[in-house]
């Protein structure tokens, strides 16, 4: 469906994936520190950072990213449309 009705998949085209192993891995967002005058925002994060990373815990949290392990490339007109 998002193949179909999305300008961008439609001008710049698509690869569709059946994945069929995606641990989730962590997240994208924004920083966070302790300062002088209490709690003060650092940056915007645009690359993931681990579940595993020391300051995930001053991290709020925008966007899950999962971990892309085993998949395989489909057609989706090969794919049954959903019920």
């Amino acid at each position: 469906m998002a193949a179909g009705r999305c300008p961008r998949l439609k001008s710049k085209g698509h690869v569709a994936l059946l994945a069929t192993r995606f641990p989730l891995y962590g997240v994208i967002g924004h920083a966070y520190q302790y300062g002088e005058n209490g709690i003060q925002a650092l940056s915007d994060m645009d690359s993931p950072i681990p579940y595993s990373h020391p300051q995930i815990g001053m991290f709020l949290a925008s966007q899950l990213v999962r971990e892309l392990r085993e998949y395989r490339v489909v057609n989706l007109d090969d794919l049954d449309p959903a019920a």
